[in-house]
């Protein structure tokens, strides 16, 4: 039932926009696997005489790809090689469906974790925790990736457990499915490698032969990674991120260190802290009353996996601001974390010596009550207001798409990608464009035949201004625009040729962007 409400939840709830940067980075390149094809040809700006005029023209989410004249995906294939399925069986729309499901599965896999490390009780509460977690609840609604690899993470923890050789192979193939949508988890990996090794060493759950079979449906994801690294990015240690000593460093650990913990406990309560208390309730064998010990083989597990979990993203680069947002990082480590918690909590209260009944009632009416604080904080934060918020790509790409002329170029940031999804029209990534170069790449453009629009949201056109307008006559944007969204969030699409017209005191009219609901 938590399942399928999570799915339910995630498909009514959910931002079925293509918009920023995530959303469009996974679902364009879904869009271009269902069309036989990883990379966007671009020949035309090898021609074009600004610096890195190639940068310009890739939206957030892509980058030039070693061959020039191209662009390519910086997002990891996992999740759009899911998506391109969904599409070529559904159509287009069928894409946004993939994380709901994946999220009711992870739900499902967390009650079986919960189950299969402690009992069923302990799997209900620690999936029903894990469902109103305000992080997991905001990342339900946006077609990215963050679900998913907790979903397949947690698969490969439950088979893992559960032990045999056929358990195994489910297990290495869930790691394979985890690395190639986060390549940078792939020591986790190793962990879970190092239990099977473990119970070769002890005797348990397979032997040899499930540790084989978990090695052999494990490699073929790493496989396939490095494949695909090398056909877009010219080598199998190169990605379409950074390179590593930009991404990580050991001064970013200070920021890291007061950010995460801090943003767990305001999301999660200190419940969840529970946790790390688990290996002194650890008990080789079941009680008197029969009732499932926490053993102490799946206790290192889960927090050994939980620890590599917060070490990956330990001394990896602080983005923006203090964001809470960024816990997604940490989604993976969400299921272990909870099973444990729950665990200890239902030991506590079995420390009473009271009745059964009393202590599962006394555990339930506990985690209810996290649930529900939980659920309070994320509709507070925003959770529930993604369909809503992210409407306005649509809007403006289909507005685009409808009203501007088709040779189109529009310079964007926020709204590059989703322009280019809703309208096919060229999109100028003007935080790529050089300082001094916004007047003569607009002028340039215009001599080349196309027609330049300028698309910002009202939130950008401060930091425009800044990056142009010292140096750039368009860069001040001091004239009114050509169309205009105003709720809940304003956007505004400036035609560079009006200024003139403004300047001689002709009057601009500003037309109304409609909504989605319209088209």
């Amino acid at each position: 039932m938590l399942a399928l409400g999570t799915c339910a939840l995630g498909v009514s709830q959910g931002s079925f926009a293509v918009g920023a940067a995530d959303a469009y980075g996974y679902v364009s390149e879904a869009d271009l696997i269902a069309h036989g094809t990883l990379r966007v040809d671009q020949q035309f700006v090898r021609t074009l005489p600004w610096p890195f005029a190639d940068w310009s023209f890739a939206p957030m989410g892509y980058a030039p790809a070693f061959e020039r004249g191209f662009i390519v995906p910086t997002y990891p294939a996992g999740v759009p090689l899911l998506m391109a399925l969904f599409q070529r069986v559904a159509g287009k729309r069928a894409v946004f469906y993939l994380v709901p499901l994946l999220g009711g599965l992870c739900v499902w896999m967390t009650s079986a974790l919960g189950a299969s490390a402690h009992g069923r009780l302990t799997g209900v509460l620690a999936a029903l925790l894990l469902a109103t977690s305000p992080s997991f609840m905001t990342e339900l609604m946006v077609p990215a990736s963050d679900v998913a690899a907790t979903a397949w993470w947690t698969m490969s923890l439950v088979l893992t457990i559960r032990g045999g050789a056929l358990a195994a192979i489910g297990a290495g193939t869930a790691v394979s499915l985890a690395v190639l949508t986060r390549p940078n988890l792939v020591p986790l990996a190793v962990v879970v490698g190092l239990f099977h090794v473990w119970r070769v060493v002890r005797g348990r759950g397979g032997g040899v032969r499930a540790a084989a079979c978990f090695a052999g449906a494990a490699v073929p994801g790493c496989l396939a990674v490095a494949a695909i690294h090398q056909y877009l990015y010219g080598s199998p240690l190169s990605s379409g991120y950074e390179p590593l000593n930009v991404l990580y460093a050991w001064a970013n650990a200070g920021p890291n260190l007061d950010r995460y913990p801090r943003w767990l406990v305001q999301t999660q309560t200190p419940f969840i802290a529970l946790a790390l208390a688990a290996p002194l309730f650890t008990r080789a064998v079941s009680d008197e009353k029969g009732r499932a010990p926490l053993q102490r083989d799946h206790v290192v597990l889960l927090l050994s996996f939980a620890a590599a979990v917060m070490l990956s993203y330990l001394f990896y680069r602080p983005y923006g601001r203090d964001e809470w947002e960024y816990l997604r990082f940490l989604l993976p480590t969400y299921p272990p974390l909870l099973v444990l918690a729950v665990a200890v909590s239902v030991e506590i209260a079995r420390t009473t010596r009271a009745r059964p009944t009393f202590c599962a009632a006394a555990a339930v009416i506990a985690c209810g009550l996290v649930a529900l604080w939980q659920t309070n904080e994320a509709i507070g934060r925003g959770a529930l207001r993604a369909g809503l918020v992210d409407r306005r790509y649509v809007d403006v790409g289909r507005f685009v798409d409808v009203t501007l002329p088709s040779d189109s170029v529009v310079f964007a940031s926020l709204h590059a990608g989703s322009i280019r999804y809703y309208s096919g029209r060229r999109t100028v990534n003007y935080e790529r464009l050089e300082r001094g170069w916004l007047d003569e790449a607009v002028a340039e453009l215009r001599r080349r035949g196309s027609h330049p629009f300028i698309a910002l949201e009202e939130g950008e056109i401060p930091a425009f201004r800044e990056r142009f307008s010292d140096r750039n006559e368009l860069g001040r944007l001091d004239w009114p625009p050509m169309a205009e969204r105003r709720e809940p969030i304003r956007v505004r699409i400036y035609d560079p040729s009006d200024r003139d017209r403004a300047r001689r005191g002709e009057t601009v009219q500003t037309q109304s962007i409609p909504t989605a609901r319209h088209y």
